[in-house]
């Protein structure tokens, strides 16, 4: 019995047109489950279709930051709509949050935040995790949590320092750890401190692999392979913990 995951993956992206059916079978054969996640309008209803059809691959609905600052207010509340109504086909809001990588507007910051305080108030209404994109701004993203009361919580491909995963853990909040640990010092870092109970697995596919190649689901076991040997434990700890915290995070039997 497989005790892969991958909690955040985009197999709705185009990369996977032509060989999306084989994508599927293959991840419901290699995982114990795996979690396809929207960050867009498309995406939303994309990764909710191939959730209905599939057994054990679950969704996560939200908006890329980025995304959600481009909406007018019309488009963005229509699309919260559409997340409250299809709460019982997602097992969390995301990805949403903040990204200040991409953005240096400060005016289109603030519209950022107060989206993002409107997911999270979406997601205390509809009694939902929330998985948090969080690019150079985890300090401002923790800060806005925090104030929120927010108590279930995916930091996805979280890459703040070491201070700032703390502080996500005092929170409670949960450190995912993507396959960027291949060929990151800083995740590696991330990955020797976090707690094993705390941690979760992904890909973020079709992103974060090796030589810009495409990346997919099952490519978790090789960043399970690399925090074994960073922590001195055996893959299958490592698969185990990870596995038990998807499920608990997630609420998936």
């Amino acid at each position: 019995m497989s005790k892969l995951t991958d909690t955040h993956c985009h197999i709705q992206h185009e990369k996977f047109k032509d060989d999306l059916g084989e994508t599927i079978s293959k991840t419901e054969q290699k995982m114990a489950f795996t979690v396809v996640s929207g960050a867009n309008k498309e995406w939303n209803r994309k990764a909710i279709d191939i959730s209905k059809n599939s057994k054990n691959i679950y969704a996560t609905i939200g908006l890329h930051p980025i995304d959600a600052e481009k909406m007018s207010e019309k488009e963005f509340n229509e699309e919260l709509d559409f997340i409250e109504k299809n709460a019982n086909n997602i097992v969390a809001i995301g990805e949403i949050g903040l990204d200040f990588h991409w953005e240096k507007d400060e005016k289109l910051r603030v519209l950022q935040k107060e989206r993002f305080v409107q997911f999270l108030n979406l997601s205390k209404k509809i009694n939902l995790p929330v998985v948090i994109h969080s690019w150079d701004a985890e300090k401002e993203v923790l800060e806005i949590l925090e104030k929120e009361k927010m108590k279930k919580v995916v930091m996805h491909c979280f890459s703040g320092n070491l201070e700032l995963m703390e502080k996500a853990l005092e929170l409670g909040y949960y450190i995912s750890i993507s396959t960027i640990i291949l060929r990151s010092k800083s995740t590696r870092k991330l990955a020797r401190d976090c707690p094993l109970d705390k941690m979760l697995l992904e890909t973020d596919a079709p992103y974060l692999w090796l030589d810009g190649k495409r990346n997919v689901p099952w490519n978790t076991e090789y960043a399970a392979e690399k925090i074994a040997k960073i922590r001195k434990i055996t893959k299958d700890e490592v698969l185990e913990a990870t596995l038990n915290n998807a499920k608990k995070i997630f609420g998936i039997d």
